[in-house]
């Protein structure tokens, strides 16, 4: 009787079209995570996240920077996406016709963008922070509205003041992220 991770792979097997000579990507992931985790919890740097890898094959060298570049996002600290790019140097310089200045240079976009993402968004958290004090300085103090029935179309105001600014914070979201996933799909692009 197989067990339900050997189904799955020969599933994977089947949809990726490999046979037994091949290593599908969800084998080699698998292979990677235990190799690459000191380097996600930081314990290992980009020096040696190289050497554990300079003798594997080139298809564990770009699953190793798939995994890489998928990893970072808007969230990430600038020292974070730093370390990507170091690994992801490393690993390219490990692979045959390699292209370091191209990911070094797609990972300095990354970290402007990444930076100008923080400073935006604490200048909208401040805005946001100002429209509330705002509001509440212009309303009624809250319990003496509850205490005169007149809560109502203070609530109102209060709920459509709320809807823009979830709007707003959306939208802004919304065009960091769709920048950065460009800069992904570029590079993953290379990669593949």
């Amino acid at each position: 009787m197989k067990s339900a991770y050997e189904i799955a792979m020969e599933r994977a097997d089947e949809v990726y079209g490999t046979d037994d000579k091949d290593v599908n990507s969800l084998e080699i992931r698998e292979e990677l995570k235990e190799i690459m985790a000191p380097f996600f919890k930081e314990e290992m740097d980009a020096e040696g996240l190289w050497h554990r890898l300079k003798d594997k094959d080139q298809e564990y060298l770009k699953e190793a920077q798939l995994m890489l570049i998928e990893s970072i996002g808007l969230r990430n600290s600038s020292e974070q996406i730093k370390r990507r790019k170091e690994a992801v140097a490393a690993v390219e310089s490990l692979k045959e016709g390699g292209n370091t200045t191209f990911f070094e240079k797609q990972f300095t976009q990354a970290q402007s963008l990444q930076q100008q993402y923080q400073t935006q968004k604490q200048q909208l958290d401040e805005q946001i922070k100002q429209h509330l004090e705002q509001a509440q300085g212009q309303g009624q103090n809250p319990l003496a509205a509850a205490q005169s029935g007149n809560d109502q179309g203070q609530n109102g105001m209060n709920a459509q003041m709320k809807q823009q600014l979830a709007q707003k914070v959306a939208e802004f979201q919304e065009g960091f992220n769709k920048r950065f996933n460009k800069l992904i799909k570029k590079m993953k692009a290379e990669i593949e």
